[in-house]
């Protein structure tokens, strides 16, 4: 299931105009809106010397924010702008691993929850994160949020776990995340029967503190099997994994 988002970088790459026709064009098409916001001090800084705000104020100012937009990190946010986030009913998209690999600091996390804003998990792109494993994202978080809190009960693992599921289906549109009747048949399947998931006490403890993603054993998306033990059925993966090389050793 592909579904066309608009994407919009940033606000320091992209102009006030640019932002304002992609609000435009997406009020006309009903499509959400993908952009960075406040990922690094620097990002912060430019647009204060630029429009005289911070980045929510700024798309804020200009109409952009509404509970469509769907913002990746938001890491240096003031307390002004959390409020106005929580207000327009955005979403904001945490990126622990490439927040860490780039050292662009450590997202409020308790701080945007505690404010009501839907707070999903994300990975960011392959040149930031490198393995994209949404399961190891979840131990990230879990673990660099006790730590800059000095707080182990902070990103528990069942809030952990909604933000990978639910909450990312709720940023979507999707009535998915979860396992009832009515819901999409978007499932993940765990395989269990290995030494690091054993004895099983908590499940959801156990996946986010002690699996990843080599243990999915079966994928299904919209009731249809996409990946059973362990393969991808749609497409020959050694085929696809050989072609990506190639390119690779040809680009190098």
């Amino acid at each position: 299931r592909i579904e066309f988002l608009f994407g919009p970088h940033a606000p320091y790459t992209c102009s006030p105009e640019l932002l304002r026709w992609v609000r435009e064009k997406a009020d006309e098409s009903g499509k959400r809106i993908t952009i960075h916001i406040s990922e690094t001090k620097d990002e912060v800084k430019q647009i204060k010397e630029k429009y005289g705000k911070t980045p929510v104020e700024f798309l804020d100012e200009i109409g952009f924010l509404k509970g469509d937009v769907i913002a990746a990190h938001g890491v240096w946010l003031t307390d002004k702008e959390v409020k106005i986030l929580a207000e327009r009913g955005a979403t904001i998209v945490h990126n622990p691993g490439s927040n860490m690999k780039l050292a662009s600091g450590v997202m409020p996390l308790k701080k945007l929850l505690n404010a009501g804003i839907n707070v999903t998990l994300g990975t960011d792109g392959v040149a930031s994160n490198n393995n994209l494993d949404m399961v190891e994202e979840m131990k990230l978080a879990a673990l660099l949020h006790k730590i800059h809190n000095l707080d182990p009960t902070v990103a528990d693992a069942r809030t952990i776990f909604k933000m990978a599921t639910q909450n990312g289906a709720k940023a979507l549109g999707l009535n998915a995340g979860v396992i009832k009747e009515g819901a999409l048949a978007d499932v993940v399947i765990f395989d269990f029967n290995t030494p690091h998931l054993r004895p099983i006490v908590n499940v959801i403890s156990h996946i986010v503190y002690s699996a990843n993603g080599n243990d999915v054993e079966a994928t299904i998306v919209n009731g249809k099997i996409v990946m059973l033990d362990r393969e991808v059925l749609a497409i020959e993966e050694e085929k696809v994994l050989d072609k990506v090389q190639k390119i690779v050793d040809e680009l190098r």
